[in-house]
């Protein structure tokens, strides 16, 4: 079947639910074709949202997978965040906020949750403090090679921390089901919310911290994890707002109990220049 974003995902949705389906007897593909061309109207035939849930399931997963390439991009990004935040460069800030890709862990927890996937809560965590040490390790790296004191102290306040990381998780909920936008864009807002703690932590352990109101360790600590949990909790509500079934994973959960492999082929997202999914 060569569909719209749509029809894919609601094809997806009943016949993963359906009481003869089993993973031993189907399996289902999604691709990316070039082009789709049919009488469906073009309105709908190039609707970006909504894509199938085992799309966003395997992108999370895949995203959460601690890697060589997933240390080393996090390790070279809290080297020159934190070197920003030492010398106060925004420019090397912003460099390093762009490879560090906290915000699919975080979003994993609140679509595991969701759609009871437990596996991947425990991925999503254990790949999220593994994020938060290398950060903290690359900025004590940094403090070992700068003078004190650390240049930047600028934090948000507990409320509007909270409120901004509320809507970056409904934002990026939002991203993984629709093909339309730039969302390393929004990971960029999210890793604003939760790197720059464990790096500007890394820093002042080796520095010292200054003597500055909104910089005391517990206030920052408290920060961090209230952005952790506003994401999650602004992902949990977005992927149940959006109707996403978690009855399309079951054979995750069936094969995962087996001990054997989760899939044979990792999909694409279908998001050709018609919009349209093939299955």
């Amino acid at each position: 079947m060569d569909v719209s974003n749509p029809l894919a995902k609601a094809f997806m949705d009943e016949i993963t639910a359906a009481p003869f389906f089993s993973c031993e007897d189907f399996s289902i593909a999604i691709r990316q074709p070039r082009a789709l061309i049919s009488h469906e109207a073009l309105g709908r035939l190039t609707r970006p949202l909504v894509a199938p849930a085992v799309d966003i399931f395997e992108e999370l997963w895949q995203f959460s997978q601690v890697t060589y390439g997933f240390v080393g991009r996090i390790l070279i990004g809290a080297l020159l965040l934190a070197y920003g935040m030492a010398e106060y460069k925004f420019l090397f800030m912003i460099a390093g906020l762009l490879f560090i890709p906290l915000l699919p862990l975080i979003q994993s927890v609140g679509f595991g949750l969701w759609t009871r996937q437990w596996r991947l809560v425990g991925q999503g965590l254990y790949s999220l403090t593994i994020a938060l040490l290398l950060l903290l390790a690359g900025g004590m790296a940094v403090a070992i090679f700068t003078n004190p004191p650390v240049q930047y102290y600028d934090f948000n306040t507990l409320p509007v921390g909270f409120l901004v990381s509320l809507a970056v998780g409904v934002a990026a909920g939002l991203a993984t089901a629709d093909d339309v936008g730039r969302r390393e864009l929004i990971g960029l807002a999210a890793t604003a919310q939760v790197a720059i703690v464990p790096a500007w932590f890394g820093l002042c352990i080796v520095l010292g911290f200054p003597a500055v109101n909104d910089t005391a360790p517990q206030r920052l600590i408290q920060e961090l994890v209230l952005n952790i949990i506003a994401i999650v909790i602004a992902a949990f509500a977005t992927y149940a707002a959006m109707g996403i079934k978690g009855k399309a994973l079951r054979c995750f959960k069936m094969n995962a109990s087996r001990g054997e492999s989760w899939s044979t082929e990792v999909p694409t997202r279908a998001n050709s220049a018609m919009g349209g999914a093939h299955e």
